[in-house]
């Protein structure tokens, strides 16, 4: 009997098991289902940036970090962007909902029928400038005739300083994003992003002054946050969602770069802390100085945007003059 009862005991556990097997695995799957319907809650988006990353895009993967993106119900992912990459044909082709570019990089591109709008600006004084050795005799952008000057091919400030300073004899090469034949030749200037380059050489040992491309009177805003006039029109609370998240992710940025700085470094190893601090340091009055002081983070002027366009035009890149106030809008912009 005992061992018959032994068996009724063995198949009556075995059968418990079974049962609370099936249990858990409903909680699990149950479980599962839940994780993924709050991520489907989450609207996919993908903005791409116009380098690799750096404390110019802080405020953005202060967002990522903080999860500011999914507080405003973005899943989000940032693709870094580089000398070969084009944030304006990504986003134009679809394949990216927001980029970074320059001011007069969205104007030159809507003059060729590419329906980009600006959205906000990063930066009220683009931290753009012609770099040089610091045993040169420069002063002024006048003097950088006979000399070699790498900078980007087809960029609006280069056209502007050549003709404002009658740059006849400047040899122009194409900036390949590499600083090495800056380096090897010492009467040479090139492009660099003040918040940057001047420090990366300096670890190097090689001491270098600039001429601020702002200080030139050409003054397009930097890092200006776009995205299509199709999204704009079709998903305005998208656009104003990852405006809020973005600019409330700059302010945490301004405050907390030492604890946004090692995440930045994750997509960045090649950039050193060092380098990501001075970054954040040197860039704060350029971002939240001037205009952004009165009216808040990513302000645009009307003014601004038509004396730039009023340049681009005198100097023949683009063809022909439109309302400014389709190429750019503060409407997503929060309100001071």
């Amino acid at each position: 009997m005992q061992a018959k009862g032994k068996g009724y005991t063995k198949i009556f556990i075995l059968f418990l098991l079974v049962l609370l097997a099936g249990c858990g695995s409903q909680s699990a799957s149950t479980n599962n289902e839940g994780v993924k319907e709050d991520s489907e809650k989450l609207e996919k988006v993908k903005q791409v940036t116009n380098w690799f990353a750096e404390p110019e895009h802080g405020g953005n993967y202060a967002a990522l970090m903080k999860g500011f993106y999914k507080e405003a119900g973005i899943d989000m992912a940032i693709e870094p962007g580089g000398p070969q990459v084009s944030p304006i044909q990504i986003v134009a082709s679809g394949e990216a909902d927001f980029g970074i570019t320059q001011a007069d990089d969205i104007l030159l591109a809507r003059d060729k029928g590419i329906p980009i709008v600006a959205i906000g600006a990063i930066f009220q004084v683009n931290p753009q400038a012609l770099l040089y050795h610091a045993d040169q005799t420069i002063k002024d952008f006048s003097d950088l005739n006979g000399r070699t000057v790498y900078t980007a091919p087809g960029t609006g400030y280069w056209a502007y300083i050549k003709k404002a300073y009658q740059l006849d004899n400047a040899k122009e090469m194409a900036y390949s994003g590499q600083l090495t034949p800056f380096i090897e030749n010492k009467e040479s200037v090139t492009q660099c992003y003040i918040t940057a380059e001047p420090f990366a050489l300096k670890q190097q040992g090689i001491e270098t002054k600039y001429l601020l491309i702002h200080d030139s009177g050409y003054q397009p805003y930097g890092n200006v946050i776009f995205t299509t006039e199709k999204m704009v029109k079709e998903k305005p609370e998208l656009v104003k969602r990852f405006m809020e998240a973005t600019t409330k992710g700059w302010e945490y940025y301004k405050d907390h770069s030492d604890e946004v700085n090692p995440f930045i470094h994750e997509y960045n190893p090649d950039l050193s802390m060092e380098a990501l601090e001075y970054g954040a340091e040197q860039q704060l009055n350029l971002i939240f100085g001037h205009d952004a002081k009165d009216h808040g983070f990513g302000y645009m002027s009307q003014e601004r945007w038509n004396t730039l366009q009023n340049q681009l035009y005198e100097l023949g890149l683009i063809k022909k003059k439109e309302d400014i106030a389709n190429a750019y809008t503060n409407e997503f912009l929060a309100k001071n």
